[in-house]
């Protein structure tokens, strides 16, 4: 039995982000992008993590959309009858690939879906996506949809009350509606910022946090 090691809740979501983004990256068919829970398990066998706060922290994941939960379902019959199969999978979302990969043109923005086409106009970036446009600074598109990806796991947290969520996302959206000009107000966009700070000690969000902050520096500086 493996020595049993201490580590932070984000320290083992980490852990599981990344075997489910290495799984789906080697998979050479939909159906090997995914692991049953006997197989997670199995992953993390040698890892000295209790198997409660590996389940714990998957369930967490699933339920901030890092991964995606899916079920089987087959009929199987015996000399009793025929009874309904169920087999649960687990799979890294598109939330959990951005997060590795970096920012792409096809990442969902505003909460928009479908097919992502950028081209330049006039030193803004058109950012056509479904059902809306976003007219983004070309410059600073980055920002834009790394503040995207931490509005997202803002509103799914589990340690954020409503209240905090709502006046969290209302300064996200504050710094995304300058980066839509020409030459963005750097004041507002520090104030705002300022009121985000608290998100870096926040279990979850800590990583995106950190990205934005990186592009927030170039900006402001």
């Amino acid at each position: 039995m493996s020595k049993l090691v201490d580590k932070s809740n984000d320290e083992i979501r980490e852990m599981i982000l990344k075997l489910f983004y290495d799984v789906h990256k080697k998979a050479y068919s939909p159906k090997r992008m995914r692991l049953k829970i006997s197989d997670f398990k199995r992953k993390f066998k040698n890892s000295g993590i209790k198997s409660s706060d590996l389940l714990n922290n998957l369930d967490y994941l699933v339920q901030t959309g890092f991964i995606v939960k899916e079920e089987d379902t087959r009929q199987i019959t015996t000399s009793k009858g025929t009874f309904p199969s169920k087999t649960v999978y687990y799979k890294a979302s598109h939330t959990t690939m951005d997060y590795f990969d970096g920012i792409s043109k096809f990442q969902k923005v505003d909460k928009s879906i479908s097919r992502v086409d950028v081209t330049n106009i006039q030193g803004v970036t058109n950012i056509i996506s479904g059902d809306s446009n976003v007219i983004i600074n070309s410059q600073y598109v980055d920002l834009y949809k790394n503040l995207d990806l931490l509005s997202d796991v803002v509103l799914k947290s589990g340690s954020l009350g409503n209240e905090e969520k709502l006046n969290y996302i209302g300064e996200i959206n504050t710094i995304k509606a300058q980066l839509g000009k020409t030459n963005p107000d750097r004041s507002i966009i520090k104030k705002a910022w300022e009121k985000l700070q608290p998100l870096a000690a926040v279990a979850g969000i800590g990583s995106f946090f950190i990205k934005v902050a990186e592009l927030i520096m170039r900006l402001t500086a």
